[in-house]
């Protein structure tokens, strides 16, 4: 499914692709990873359909071609930093990123459950639309080229060329104290129920994510 290659390969097959402008833009303006490019790189060339979950198959990891997955696409990755790259699409039920992981994807990111980014240092770039039923993304940037769409959730979407967070964040629709009463989670760090770690939590065990009934 996935190749091993050099950093050197990984750099080729990325100048190589078709890709957006609003693409470079975010690439140049994202933190060098070319380190960790060296050190652990996959990809894969061509659409990519999945039956289950994407776990991140290594540090770095690109694909040239749409995404789907059937259930979630899973960026835990070992030691604080990753890079996620793809160039198209992603449909997924959950996009579960973590801590010190880029993730920029040229075209849209249709997540049917949830949208979780907040990890500490952790960006995600969405140049197409983001949409999604939770979002979670405090304390983690979310640009999009597009705009967002997010029914529930904590935190908020920046446009990629904002100028003014304050007066151009975009948010759900239900703000935290609806989304805390419609999603099932128990409290985590620091006693916040819907923490990063406790939601990825629930989707990593299978657990549903939303109440059947609000309270």
């Amino acid at each position: 499914m996935f190749q091993s290659v050099s950093g050197e390969a990984f750099k080729d097959a990325l100048a190589r692709a078709s890709r957006t402008p609003l693409f470079d833009h975010a690439l140049e303006l994202s933190i060098s990873l070319d380190d960790l490019i060296d050190e652990d790189s996959v990809i894969h060339e061509g659409d990519l359909k999945i039956a289950g979950s994407l776990v991140a198959p290594a540090l770095c990891a690109l694909i040239i071609g749409d995404l789907e997955v059937s259930d979630f696409v899973d960026l835990r990755h070992d030691g604080e930093r990753g890079l996620f790259i793809v160039l198209g699409s992603v449909r997924c039920r959950h996009f579960v990123s973590d801590h010190g992981c880029c993730s920029i994807i040229d075209g849209d990111l249709v997540a049917e459950q949830s949208v979780v980014n907040g990890f500490s240092f952790s960006c995600l770039t969405v140049t197409g639309v983001l949409r999604t039923r939770l979002f979670l993304g405090a304390e983690a940037l979310t640009e999009v080229g597009a705009g967002a769409d997010m029914e529930y959730g904590v935190g908020y979407c920046l446009p990629m060329d904002y100028c003014d967070a304050s007066k151009e964040a975009i948010r759900p629709r239900h703000g935290e104290d609806e989304t805390v009463r419609a999603v099932v989670a128990a409290p985590g760090a620091n006693n916040k129920p819907l923490g990063a770690e406790t939601v990825a939590g629930l989707i990593r065990a299978g657990e549903p994510l939303f109440r059947l009934m609000p309270i």
